[in-house]
């Protein structure tokens, strides 16, 4: 049967069933489209590998890649060394810090911690003052319970001797029963001795100097009255004294931290992994106010924090929201009145502007801390703030303010250029990160921050007490430590960027110790010219770290008195390596975190023999007055300065 299928003609076939004439032509010119191909891809490799610049070895390495450089911070070795040695035990200071913890984890302990320098008896001798901490929920038979309040050791280090101190017996009594924190130092009643004021969890405490001063520091009898503080039950931290309404006597301001009481603590319930108590952040808690004082000048006080606008309102709720830890007092808008800086934690910190006082006396302030740029970090955000302090540390107009922060924040470092404000307000920029002061602070949680200049060059240095808040911290965070080393960052002066670096860890001595750092104080306990410091060690022995820095560097300490004394600003002028300069430092006792230094200005001269010359400007003269002026003074000489 005939198919259907359509066949190919038997000429379209190949004869020998091979293949189609034409095919291999097709081939040979594929193939040689592919060796032309393949021929230009390896002449272009050829003349890329052959022309390009070829790496330069290190010489005498014959590495082909150098290693990464290291930041310019690394390869700037600090002016000089200063090393600290603990002389606590040898010097008779054996006081052991007690936070009251039982285990229930009250935010109170973690925080508490402060010291003062001061010459309590009147023979021109640094001692010290430690506040004490108790048991909050204390049980019957707990023996530290009711033993709160101060210990004092006075000074009875001889000329060139070695530091020697000696625990004066009656101090358990002066405050029993209250858990201190910070204290202010100041002549309160105006008879030229310096009284106290404790700051505490709850009710606070005035002790009034009534040591006799003649012949007193032979005896070793001093003697206090305790006085009234206004009724109050809030969280005292830092306190500090200044003349708040310019009438010539000295007022109060104590930094209250947040709304707190054993129930509250408990409801809040912070835990670091969802198993147990753990000691938090403010968050939890309602903030509350400063504590603005008046004296009457007798030592008598009437609460003024209403109506002087130090108590602080959260301007969108409308509520109180200072969670201050720290202050410092210094005239930031050169206007000739003291304003208050508050460092907060985890809330905006303030800068209570002086606006003096109103018709009736009352004292007037304003916060300016936004508008400034002092109260947010770089990044916008309010830090876990402690530590404070203020200096001038490139020896110019530049005002400059230390913030010590919360684990991996770094400290902060506000620099002032108030100059180009018309209305005369500071504006403050955060320069910690480039002046060398940023990075090497983020991973410590910073408690006691201070300027001093500790190798007496001239230029203040920064030296800062560290620890955490949590002994379990490692457990989710593994790279913190519950005990800390200190930090000291030496200050390279002038136009120098950076201008601060770190000491290395080797150089510093018993500063370098981990310690749960809390309070920390400077001022000269032996009297040789150089500033020492005492660290207090949450639960752990106090820490005098005498100064052994031996740069033969002079220096020069000028003490300003009586009313006006604290809040003034002192200027000198000295020739230092041929370049006049000029140093200036405010009298202000109060600063750090829960503590109070030596209450004059001390000022390094370097290589200078003398000063040239100098200025004081009482708390308040700048407005009207002039200032006393200084003439030329040599080296390692204290000159008291009066109106």
């Amino acid at each position: 049967m005939p198919s259907n299928k359509t066949r190919k003609p038997l000429a379209d076939q190949p004869a020998d069933g091979g293949e189609i004439p034409g095919d291999d032509a097709l081939v040979a010119r594929g193939f040689w489209r592919s060796v032309g191909v393949v021929a230009f891809i390896a002449i272009a490799i050829t003349l890329f590998l052959t022309l390009r610049k070829k790496p330069v070895p290190d010489a005498g390495s014959g590495a082909v890649v150098a290693p990464p450089a290291p930041a310019p911070s690394e390869a700037i070795a600090p002016p000089s060394v200063v090393r600290f040695t603990d002389v606590a035990a040898a010097a008779g200071v054996d006081f052991v810090h007690e936070s009251g913890a039982r285990g229930g984890k009250l935010l109170p302990e973690c925080l508490a911690g402060g010291v003062a320098l001061v010459d309590l008896d009147h023979d021109e001798r640094l001692d010290i003052v430690f506040t004490q901490g108790e048991p909050l929920e204390p049980s019957a038979s707990d023996p530290d319970a009711g033993r709160g309040g101060v210990r004092i050791y006075l000074n009875r280090t001889e000329a060139a001797g070695e530091m020697r101190f000696e625990r004066w017996r009656g101090d358990e009594a002066l405050a029993l029963g209250t858990f201190a924190n910070g204290l202010a130092a100041g002549d309160l009643d105006g008879d030229g001795r310096v009284d106290l004021y404790i700051a505490c969890v709850g009710q606070d405490r005035v002790l009034l100097n009534r040591t006799p001063t003649d012949g007193v520091h032979e005896s070793g009898a001093i003697e206090f009255a305790r006085a009234d503080a206004p009724n109050e039950n809030e969280w005292g931290t830092s306190a500090g004294m200044l003349d708040a309404d310019n009438d010539g006597d000295l007022d109060v301001i104590v930094a209250n931290y947040v709304t707190w009481s054993p129930a509250i603590d408990r409801s809040v319930n912070f835990t670091l992994d969802g198993i147990g108590r753990a000691y938090g952040p403010p968050t939890g808690f309602e903030g509350t106010m400063l504590t603005l004082l008046l004296n009457d000048g007798r030592g008598a006080f009437r609460d003024a924090t209403a109506e002087s606008g130090v108590g602080v309102m959260n301007p969108v709720t409308g509520e109180p929201y200072a969670k201050a830890l720290g202050l410092v007092f210094v005239d930031a808008d050169r206007d000739g009145r003291t304003d208050i800086l508050v460092a907060n934690d985890k809330t905006p910190k303030f800068l209570l502007r002086n606006l003096g006082p109103a018709d009736d006396g009352t004292p007037r302030f304003t916060n300016i801390a936004v508008e400034s740029g002092f109260a947010y970090d770089r990044d916008g955000a309010a830090t876990g703030a402690m530590g404070i302090d203020v200096a001038w540390p490139r020896n110019d107009m530049s005002l400059a303010v230390a913030v010590g922060n919360f684990a991996n924040e770094p400290s902060s470092l506000y620099v002032s250029n108030f100059y180009g404000d018309p209305f005369g307000k500071p504006t403050f920029a955060d320069e910690a990160l480039g002046q060398g002061f940023g990075a090497p602070t983020r991973r410590y949680l910073t408690f006691g921050l201070l300027f001093a200049d500790l190798d007496l060059d001239g230029n203040e240095d920064i030296v800062q007490a560290n620890g955490h808040l949590e002994p379990d911290i490692a457990r989710v965070a593994p790279s913190q430590t519950y005990a800390q080393r200190g930090q000291l960052f030496m200050n390279r002066g002038g136009n120098a960027v950076p201008l601060f670096v770190e000491a290395p860890e080797s150089t510093l001595g018993d500063l370098a110790k981990p310690a749960v750092g809390r309070g920390l104080a400077a001022g000269d306990l032996d009297n040789d010219g150089d500033i020492d410091l005492v660290l207090i060690d949450l639960d752990g022995p106090a820490r005098v770290l005498r100064n052994d820095q031996a740069t033969k560097h002079g220096w020069i300490a000028i003490v300003p008195e009586g009313s006006g004394a604290l809040g003034a600003e002192v200027e000198i002028d000295v020739v230092i390596d041929g370049k006049q300069v000029t140093q200036r430092r405010v009298v202000s006792p109060t600063r750090s975190y829960q503590s109070q230094c030596e209450p004059l200005a001390r000022f390094g001269l370097g290589t200078a023999t003398e000063i040239v010359g100098g200025r004081v400007w009482f708390a308040g003269d700048r407005l009207d007055g002039e200032p006393v002026e200084i003439g030329p003074i040599p080296a390692g000489r204290v000159l008291r300065v009066r109106r």
